[in-house]
């Protein structure tokens, strides 16, 4: 009997020291997870950025403040944006957006259905022209909202726009560059 309790008890340390080298680390923002191939550190100070939109560089210690919220755009679109704030009058946003989805709202459900209508026919069309060409981009309807000093990307998940974030939060807390790939 003491045999083998003592042989359950090694199985026990044993794997719960395996468990521990493999979970999942922790970030600065306190998310689980591991930062994997999106980002890369670097020693020249720069957060660079390399989106399907473009690319985006910024030097670490010009990073003033970042805010990451969530809104509903017109009653039709969730919305998650991250937002830079820098010592100069340009604005960075990168933001993810989604048809929302809001039960018992007929006003809201046909402006989804038009949208989810419109991306659809969209998406066929491109798709038989080029495939990127059913990538998300901004929008922009000039001369109404000309967006003056604001670059603008936008991300197709809601998983990328978290894990920029979080790329740049660890590179605003530690001064350090990073490579961040969408």
């Amino acid at each position: 009997m003491k045999a083998i309790a003592a042989t359950f008890a090694l199985l026990l340390s044993t794997s719960l020291h395996a468990y521990a080298q493999t979970a999942p680390t922790q970030n600065p923002s306190g998310q689980g997870g591991q930062q994997g191939q999106q980002d890369e550190v670097t020693r020249d100070g720069l957060w660079d950025g390399r989106l399907q939109g473009g690319n985006y560089i910024v030097r670490c210690n010009s990073i003033i403040a970042l805010s990451k919220h969530e809104y509903i755009s017109d009653g039709v679109a969730r919305v998650v944006e991250v937002n830079l704030t820098l010592n100069s009058a340009q604005v960075i946003r990168f933001y993810f957006l989604e048809p929302v989805k809001v039960e018992g709202s007929s006003m809201i459900t046909a402006g989804q259905q038009a949208l989810d209508r419109a991306r659809g026919a969209v998406e066929q069309a491109a798709g038989r022209v080029s495939n990127t060409l059913t990538e998300p981009k901004v929008v922009k309807n000039y001369p109404a909202s000309t967006h003056a000093h604001t670059v603008e990307f936008v991300l197709k998940e809601e998983a990328k726009l978290n894990a920029l974030f979080g790329s740049l939060e660890r590179s605003l807390r530690t001064g350090q560059g990073r490579i961040w790939k969408e």
